[in-house]
């Protein structure tokens, strides 16, 4: 069955900017538009914690060079994954603009992860061995 969708729910802003090729999509402006339209509160920001500070700072590279480079991986060698159509709409726009469309969505995305996983994967290596204490079989003898 199709989504019914309400008329007071499409934002027109959105859908023509997401037209226009040479200019930006501001997603936080996008955001608070929709949000006065429909009446809910903007949500909250969150402060930034003092370890993620430090490690923003320990690794302060221009954006460009950490991000928006090519990468080694083509989308046919990857996993197809689902994300939210702002986030996809954003991420293509950053790749269209800012990269000159010369970056894909997947290596935009692979770049991301490949500098989440170097920056946090000592934190998930030990969360993970926390959570993960497997299951100890004894043989009983008889």
């Amino acid at each position: 069955m199709a989504k019914t969708i309400k008329k007071e729910d499409i934002n027109e802003k959105a859908i023509i900017a997401s037209f226009l090729q040479d200019v930006p999509l501001d997603h936080e402006s996008l955001m608070s538009e929709n949000n006065e339209i429909s009446g809910k509160p903007p949500a909250p920001k969150t402060e930034t914690s003092k370890d993620e500070t430090r490690r923003r700072r320990g690794k302060e590279q221009d954006y460009e060079t950490l991000f928006v480079k090519e990468s080694s991986i083509t989308a046919r060698t990857g996993k197809m994954v689902y994300i939210r159509r702002d986030f996809h709409d954003t991420i293509q726009t950053i790749c269209r603009v800012i990269g000159s469309n010369k970056v894909s969505l997947s290596g935009y995305i692979d770049n991301i992860l490949v500098h989440h996983f170097e920056t946090y994967g000592g934190e998930i290596t030990r969360l993970y061995e926390e959570k993960h204490k497997g299951i100890n079989i004894t043989k009983i003898s008889e």
